[in-house]
């Protein structure tokens, strides 16, 4: 019982990290539940919607984000480079999507990486930088040099 009061009480003290456990893409329950909705019924145009948010973001908050690095992975997935991570049902529907459009997004998949990164406009930034930032960036540089690759 005092497991548990003490894992409630270090949720409550950081609800911004409540459901993430891991510095992966598909390490937080957003992603994964993301991941599966997508699964199920996505559409290449909910990849060009979640990058495109970012964009036009003054201020990106934490699920934008979130929600944008699943698309990049989806993207990488599509270009051959798949995340370690990445969820079966996910990667099952990518294979069924046009791979010509999902690689298209590359360039848009990249640039939203970037804004994400950046301190001073991102949410999921600042959450980390309470954490570890510099594990945080290298996993998502991961990720973008898998989209750079040719």
């Amino acid at each position: 019982m005092k497991a548990i009061v003490a894992i409630l009480c270090l949720l409550l003290a950081n609800p911004s990290f409540a459901g993430t456990w891991g510095l992966g893409q598909f390490e937080n329950d957003q992603a994964l539940d993301l991941s599966s909705n997508w699964a199920e019924s996505g559409s290449v145009a909910d990849i060009r919607k979640a990058l495109d948010a970012v964009h036009k973001a003054t201020y990106i908050d934490a699920s934008e984000a979130v929600t944008a690095l699943v698309a990049a992975e989806v993207v990488a997935a599509s270009l051959g480079k798949p995340g370690k991570d990445l969820p079966e049902d996910l990667g099952s529907w990518i294979e069924r999507q046009p791979a010509s459009e999902l690689q298209a997004l590359e360039p848009l998949a990249r640039a939203a990486i970037s804004r994400i990164t950046s301190s001073g406009n991102s949410e999921l930034y600042e959450l980390w930088e309470e954490e570890d930032v510099a594990e945080w960036l290298a996993t998502v540089a991961e990720l973008d040099a898998r989209l750079a690759q040719p």
